[in-house]
């Protein structure tokens, strides 16, 4: 990394701090803290837009023109450390020493349960290819970064870039087989894993397809 390179990332980290500390400030306001001018803040801003780091809010004023109004976005939240991950591991390690692995396998299954329930709405009366693009919703949602997309055969292939679960799927490698199952419930399809990032794989690949009647 050269100088000037050094120099964008050291801006663009106090930029995501300021946003951290004062919640909502406006481009003129990030200016005047960091002794820059705004035109360099603008590009800086841009930037942590476009790699979603940061929201932008149109706001109304009294007098004069509205005014864009930045703020951390959920991606930009997690560049500063989270302890929960670390936390949710430590608490099911403990009451795997309370109550045996046998409950943390409960635990998780029950959590299965409760995401079929809360999701099986959603995918009732669908075709499998409207229940993809809800899947493929859903976990963007929550963070995978996934694709989908569907092969010659008709067999679609879901694969997700990133783990949110990671910390406790290294740990308790049932949570995988939970989510298998949830999907296999909620497509009521074929689902097979092809690939999983706790195997030492980059992504987790699921192949899903009609279900064969015999």
């Amino acid at each position: 990394m050269n100088e000037m390179d050094y120099q964008s990332s050291s801006t663009k980290q106090e930029l995501l701090k300021l946003l951290k500390l004062k919640k909502r400030l406006t481009a003129s306001e990030l200016a005047k803290r960091l002794e820059i001018s705004e035109m360099a803040v603008r590009r800086h801003l841009h930037t942590l837009q476009r790699d979603g780091l940061i929201r932008t809010t149109l706001v109304r004023q009294a007098m004069g023109r509205p005014t864009n109004v930045y703020e951390l976005s959920e991606k930009g939240e997690e560049q500063f450390p989270q302890h929960y991950k670390q936390l949710a591991v430590e608490l099911l390690k403990e009451l795997e020493a309370v109550a045996g692995k046998e409950m943390v396998v409960a635990l998780l299954q029950a959590r299965t349960e409760r995401m079929k329930e809360r999701y099986a709405r959603d995918f009732q009366e669908k075709t499998l290819e409207e229940k993809m693009k809800k899947l493929f919703e859903l976990q963007n949602e929550q963070g995978y970064m996934t694709q989908l997309r569907k092969d010659e055969q008709g067999v679609y292939h879901l694969i997700a870039h990133h783990c949110p679960i990671s910390e406790i799927a290294k740990q308790y490698r049932s949570i995988c087989s939970c989510e298998l199952q949830l999907f296999k419930q909620l497509l009521n399809s074929e689902v097979a894993l092809q690939a999983c990032m706790t195997e030492g794989d980059d992504v987790c690949h699921y192949q899903i397809k009609e279900q064969t009647h015999k």
